[in-house]
């Protein structure tokens, strides 16, 4: 039987010139099964073109969606299977482009073997 799980990781990053990249790790206990998904707060996007990083690989799509000057959006995006493993974990933002944009909290859910 499967059970589900979560990781809610902070980032509190204003991405700019002088930032473009910011990594944090988080710990899956179990072994990942079938697709996750993750839902990111952001605030001031303009473009739809940054992107997420799970463990160096890319995930598929537009990863943040434009949501409009001065506003904060929540979205979620699908993770692939394969992309999370038992153990530690990486989650890469990347900015492109010239926009300034901010990522508050990333909540990363998955399913795992019971």
């Amino acid at each position: 039987m499967a059970r589900s799980d979560f990781m809610w990781v902070n980032f509190d990053e204003r991405f700019n010139s002088s930032n473009t990249a910011a990594t944090r790790t988080f710990n899956v206990e179990g072994s990942p099964i079938d697709t996750g998904y993750l839902l990111i707060q952001s605030f001031d996007v303009e473009r739809d073109n940054h992107r997420i990083l799970i463990n160096n690989q890319e995930l598929p799509s537009f990863d943040i969606p434009e949501g409009g000057n001065n506003l904060w959006t929540t979205w979620m995006d699908r993770i692939p299977e394969n992309f999370l493993q038992q153990g530690s974990n990486r989650i890469t933002i990347r900015r492109q482009g010239s926009e300034d944009f901010t990522v508050a909290n990333v909540a990363i859910h998955w399913r795992e073997q019971g």
